[in-house]
């Protein structure tokens, strides 16, 4: 059986292709979050501490890698991009008054929510700041554009809290904006890099946004069918917080009258307690009424279409390395 088809795919044995890479990302990430004062190295240190997978890392590098290897900026931008990524974590947990990040105490919990929105600001400028210092103008623009759709995504999130009427295409214009935008120009970037594959670069770009769209997808399902301790956050996030995400959406759609009426119930409560003790039943509709499984099944069909937007540009091992991620955020349990 090839890679490609393996099922269940762990990042890990992917990421072993292009280590050393990695590993210089890591110091590259180190370095430029190092702070000056005593606070800010203090709370880099406990951002740190916190296991990330680096996956957009990793689709950067991918498409940044040719016959010679890797260029030095794209190490950088590896790097930044993987600061932008923390820099959404910190200022998600703060809008959501979240408890844990990667298994550690959120950085609004332990250092108290000034300090998290104040180190969600630093850190995305400092991404930015890093680029520019590389001279690397184009990653720049592609990020900055990131970060506007993203706090629009936001402001949308809240314009749709608790609102079980919106749309499956509000929905996808979200996660767009939220999740995808940001995987799709780190692949953008990364393809920029490689000479063979920069004039591409927009077939990378639509490969990473639906890779994005996955990986949204997938962690949406997390949230009614995952593994608190393997996720390291707790499930039912979503629903305490007035999320509404694919899964329910489907199902809110399929599910007969006196079910729907039931759900509207629960979903008029806003006291986080009370909605967090019908939690169980909530997941229950989810799954009773198909809306785990169309959420799967949109999802497979966004990984198939990022593996159709490469069968053009992309060749050989790096094609077949770009198919392994995809079917890593189809497949993965965590």
């Amino acid at each position: 059986m090839g890679l490609v088809d393996r099922e269940r795919i762990k990042l890990a044995t992917l990421q072993l292709k292009i280590a050393p890479a990695l590993e210089a990302v890591d110091r590259e990430f180190q370095r430029i979050t190092t702070g000056d004062s005593p606070l800010t190295r203090d709370i880099c240190d406990h951002i740190r501490q916190g296991k990330s997978k680096r996956f957009r890392p990793t689709l950067l590098l991918l498409a940044a890698q040719d016959k010679d290897g890797f260029a030095p900026a794209a190490i950088t931008a590896a790097a930044s991009v993987e600061l932008v990524h923390t820099a959404t974590l910190v200022h998600d947990d703060f809008i959501d008054d979240a408890v844990t990040r990667r298994g550690l105490a959120a950085v609004n919990v332990k250092y108290g929510p000034s300090a998290a929105l104040i180190m969600g600001d630093y850190l995305y400028s400092k991404a930015l700041h890093n680029l520019c210092a590389a001279g690397l103008h184009h990653a720049v623009e592609l990020l900055a554009h990131t970060t506007v759709l993203m706090s629009e995504a936001e402001m949308l999130q809240l314009e749709h809290r608790y609102d079980l009427a919106i749309t499956e295409e509000r929905y996808q214009q979200i996660i767009y904006q939220k999740t995808a935008s940001l995987i799709e120009n780190a692949c953008r970037i990364g393809a920029s890099f490689n000479s063979r594959l920069a004039a591409h670069e927009a077939a990378f770009g639509t490969f990473g946004a639906h890779v994005g769209r996955v990986f949204q997808i997938t962690d949406d399902v997390f949230d009614y069918l995952g593994d608190e301790r393997r996720l390291g956050k707790p499930t039912g996030q979503d629903w305490e917080e007035g999320r509404i995400t694919l899964p329910l959406i489907a199902a809110a759609r399929q599910a007969p009258p006196v079910a729907l009426r039931r759900l509207e119930e629960l979903s008029a409560m806003r006291d986080r307690d009370e909605r967090a003790a019908c939690w169980a039943e909530v997941r229950a509709f989810v799954t009773d009424h198909g809306g785990v499984d169309h959420a799967f099944t949109t999802a497979r069909r966004f990984g198939d279409a990022a593996k159709e937007a490469l069968g053009p540009v992309a060749s050989g091992p790096q094609k077949d390395l770009l198919a392994v991620a995809v079917e890593y955020v189809i497949n993965r349990l965590n």
